[in-house]
């Protein structure tokens, strides 16, 4: 039943069949891209009927058969389940903060290191996995790089999943330390017998980091093996396939330029830091110059991310890296220590757990909704890649992936992008023009203290105060015209037909509220706006924005979605508007055409359709010289 439902919202033309070409294309605007590892069995399936490469209309057993190996994922992706259900728009918006960044080429390479100093510094990109897998990368997003300082979380992840987080606590702290990440400083942990020890602060300073080391895959007998051992939880973390990778070079250059490490390590045996099952301190050093020496992809980073954000389990491959409880212990030190010495303007202005090394990347985590990673070698003065906080920051100024952000009511700001395609924009105009229609002058009330826009208008430019004037509801009015404090564009704001609140108060005979609009000196109008006769009994419904908004635009992803998931397309709005009025007045003729498609046997009820004013969907085709929306449904 649910892949017939989902078949059927893909039918584009009412013929029983599907496009090939159209549901690949679907799948990839939708985030999961043809490299997608659970999509390999349907690639393979299409593959074989000639679908993958040309367009094969597929009838609903050819499409049962092909998605059969991931049907759960088509069905989340096609009925907009999926994390980020506006992807497409996500990855615009990404692809924008790219563009804004890239001529930024403040500061340089990291020169301490020869291999890091020689990388090309123009190199940049952005990479997004979400937790359902979604991807989107943009830029030199599979050239690898040394990650560096990226390890520090890993390793902490490693230390407790091999020993428990109550073991690896008593040797590494979770506080701020306030100082320089490579800093000879410890904080106070004494024991009995012990009153002078001390411990690392947390593990994403370099003693810290050190100290999780020690604890990673003790028991093995060589460091090469437990050298490999990491490596596999990286390659887990970012595959299947993931370019995981190690740079002997720069291992080298690290262990032979590395006194004040060797300091932070005897300081920590001097202080009785290490735990029981620590043996010799050059092997672990050795092994932490090794695991920043780490290869890996911006690409790559950002599923490593994702995986953190799913909570330790690899949205991509299925599998369990690390228990959610210990992914959580490490987010909020990743949080106040995870960018150098700007952790904590990195906190107050983004405001997500994120790491930086200085290779030149900065991965973020946005727990249960995505990982994202970027790169580019330029480090700015504390040592994070310059490109990187500037992204960052462009980023949190359109997305709400800050934690603290907190939004009154309806006054989003930001793209929440978890949410559907104009869902903000919904529920704000909507809501606003539902309680205008219903004469709610307490929700105006509340909507306007919430910070919400009195004067917004809908996909027909329609407004508050055209809604709550056609009504006659007159207190909702006079509320809504105190608050426009005399601005004529407000009180004469014109809808799509030319029609002003005061036109339709006077056309419906509501002479109250014509009255309080002239006094607050709103302008005549020719235009009438009056009740058509013989009402059709169609009643709005709330459902009804997000279908007209997505007809007004011609979004026929959109429209799938909706339809996948349920949705009546053919519901109406506080005007009686419907779809497919609003895809003709806009001459959208994929949605048109999809509409008259998926209306079946409604087909007469549904073209036929008038709205407040008596209108049609072809009365609207009409006005707007819209010829080729008028044959569609003739």
């Amino acid at each position: 039943m649910a892949t017939r439902q989902i078949f059927s919202a893909l039918d584009r033309t009412g013929d029983a069949t599907v496009s090939s070409q159209y549901f690949l294309g679907f799948l990839n605007r939708n985030g999961l891209q043809k490299d997608d590892p659970r999509l390999a069995g349907m690639h393979a399936n299409l593959s074989a009927i000639g679908g993958l490469d040309s367009d094969v209309m597929l009838t609903i057993d050819q499409f049962a058969e092909a998605i059969a190996s991931c049907s759960t994922l088509v069905h989340k992706c096609v009925s907009g389940e999926l994390r980020i259900p506006d992807f497409s728009n996500f990855a615009k918006v990404v692809e924008e903060v790219y563009k804004i960044v890239e001529p930024n080429k403040s500061g340089d390479n990291a020169q301490y290191i020869p291999q890091l100093a020689e990388v090309d510094p123009e190199q940049f990109a952005i990479s997004v996995t979400t937790v359902d897998g979604q991807h989107y990368s943009i830029g030199d997003s599979d050239t690898q790089f040394c990650i560096q300082s990226c390890s520090k979380p890993i390793t902490y992840l490693i230390a407790q999943t091999e020993l428990g987080p109550e073991y690896v606590h008593r040797h590494i702290g979770t506080e701020p330390s306030g100082r320089a990440f490579n800093e000879m400083t410890l904080k106070d942990a004494p024991l009995p017998g012990f009153p002078g020890r001390k411990i690392p602060h947390n593990p994403c300073i370099n003693a810290g980091a050190i100290m999780a080391v020690s604890m990673a895959y003790p028991t093995e007998k060589t460091r090469d093996a437990r050298h490999k051992k990491v490596l596999k939880v990286w390659e887990q973390l970012s595959g299947p396939d993931a370019p995981i990778g190690y740079d002997e070079a720069t291992y080298k250059s690290e262990s032979g330029s590395a006194d004040r490490n060797w300091c932070l390590g005897y300081m920590m045996k001097h202080d009785d830091a290490f735990p029981p099952c620590f043996s010799d301190l050059g092997e672990t050093l050795e092994l932490y110059f090794q695991i920043c020496s780490t290869l890996s992809t911006n690409k790559a980073m950002s599923r490593m991310a994702a995986t953190l954000a799913n909570g330790g389990l690899n949205p991509m491959s299925g599998e369990r890296v690390f228990a959610a409880d210990h992914v959580r212990n490490a987010l909020p030190i990743m949080m106040m220590a995870g960018m150098y010495d700007y952790s904590g303007q990195w906190a107050f202005d983004i405001g997500v757990p994120a790491k930086s090394g200085v290779g030149g990347c900065v991965f973020i985590v946005v727990p249960n909704v995505c990982g994202i990673a970027i790169w580019s070698p330029r480090l700015d003065a504390v040592g994070n890649s310059a490109r990187g906080v500037h992204a960052a920051t462009e980023l949190g100024k359109h997305f709400q992936l800050n934690n603290f952000e907190v939004f009154s009511g309806l006054s989003r700001t930001k793209i929440d992008p978890t949410m559907p395609k104009n869902a903000g924009q919904q529920a704000k105009v909507g809501a606003l023009l539902f309680a205008a229609s219903q004469g709610d002058t307490a929700a105006l009330e509340a909507q306007h203290n919430s910070g919400i826009n009195l004067h917004a208008s809908d996909y027909d430019q329609r407004t508050a105060m055209h809604l709550a004037a056609s009504e006659g509801h007159a207190g909702a009015l006079q509320f809504l015209v105190d608050n426009a404090k005399g601005d004529g564009a407000v009180l004469n704001a014109v809808d799509r037909w030319g029609g002003t609140p005061l036109s339709d108060a006077s056309s419906n005979n509501h002479e109250d509220c014509a009255a309080i609009l002239k006094a607050a000196g709103a302008a005549a109008s020719d235009v009438a706006h009056a009740f058509a006769a013989g009402d059709d009994g169609r009643e709005s419904s709330s459902d009804a924005p997000q279908v007209l908004y997505a007809a007004a635009d011609g979004d026929l992803d959109e429209l799938i979605k909706l339809n996948a998931s349920g949705t009546d397309l053919f519901v109406s709005d506080y005007d009686g508007r419907t779809a497919l009025h609003l895809a003709c007045s806009n001459g959208k003729e994929d949605a048109v055409g999809y509409l008259v498609a998926q209306s079946g046997d409604q087909r007469a009820a549904v073209v036929g359709a008038k709205d407040r004013w008596g209108f049609t969907a072809a009365d609207d085709a009409t006005r707007g010289s819209h010829a080729k929306c008028s044959a569609l449904l003739a």
